[in-house]
């Protein structure tokens, strides 16, 4: 049974939510040179749920461009995956503007949100379901080589 778009959007959605779950993927992202693509998601929720109390969101929508954004940083220039140049774009015009609000990145979000969805998570699931079968191959593998190590002692 395959899930459609929608309820693969809701379920990664929900599997980003859970601590346990989203540090399994933040280490599968990490494997493949993509951490800086979760972790701007995850700084972009965050910024989105501010509390009201916030006086404004400006230094961490400035933080979040100097660590991800801005020139020579992953999101800009990675040969791996970086957001395209009219996204860049238009985030530099609204800073140079200062026209913060908590919505600020919402469309390098998404724009990243479908990359995850549709190039990462995936493979990702393919990999989780695999795990179990490679787990098990490293365990024989390992018993063979100690059973080879008595032979020649």
């Amino acid at each position: 049974m395959s899930l459609s778009n929608g309820d693969l959007r809701k379920e990664f959605l929900a599997y980003l939510n859970q601590p346990e779950s989203c540090e399994l993927f933040y280490i599968y992202m990490k494997s493949e040179h993509l951490a800086y693509v979760l972790e701007f998601y995850l700084a972009c929720d965050g910024l989105k749920n501010l509390v009201d109390n916030q006086k404004s969101p400006n230094a961490i929508i400035e933080l979040i461009y100097k660590h991800y954004l801005s020139t020579g940083k992953y999101l800009s220039s990675s040969k791996i995956f970086s957001l395209p140049d009219y996204l860049l774009s238009s985030i530099k015009q609204r800073l140079i503007k200062h026209e913060f609000h908590l919505k600020f990145y919402d469309q390098a979000q998404e724009y990243v949100l479908k990359y995850m969805l549709q190039m990462c998570y995936p493979k990702f699931l393919i990999e989780q379901q695999n795990f179990p079968k490679i787990k098990r191959k490293h365990r024989l593998l390992i018993r063979k080589k100690d059973k080879q190590q008595l032979y020649f002692k």
